[in-house]
């Protein structure tokens, strides 16, 4: 999984930063330029094999959560962009394991 994330995490800095995105925007609840790069912040230190505060954990849950609610919102070109990061979120919360200590995942849906 780890390769998985590392490998998604340089195409999504090798892809670019849509160009229909306005920097300073609100997008549905996403400051899009804003979360990018919290999220991409948090998912490469899980990429460089790094632990995540429990606060970061949750911190990047909140932010992916937001990312999610606000995807339609964006212009229809930048939401692959956005799309790939919320599967580096995925993958990053994936390997981060449990931040409340109820024996689930980050992610588990039923927790």
């Amino acid at each position: 999984m780890l390769d998985d994330l590392r490998r998604e995490l340089e195409l999504h800095r090798s892809s670019g930063f849509p160009r229909d995105v306005e920097p300073g925007r609100t997008y549905g609840a996403a400051r899009a330029v804003l979360i990018d790069a919290d999220i991409y912040g948090w998912c490469s230190r899980v990429g460089r094999g790094e632990s995540l505060s429990d606060i970061d954990v949750q911190r990047l849950l909140e932010a992916t959560a937001t990312l999610v609610a606000s995807i339609l919102a964006l212009p229809w070109s930048a939401r692959p962009y956005f799309t790939r990061l919320v599967l580096i979120a995925s993958l990053a919360l994936a390997i981060s394991g449990d931040p409340d200590d109820d024996g689930t995942p980050a992610l588990d849906p039923s927790a």
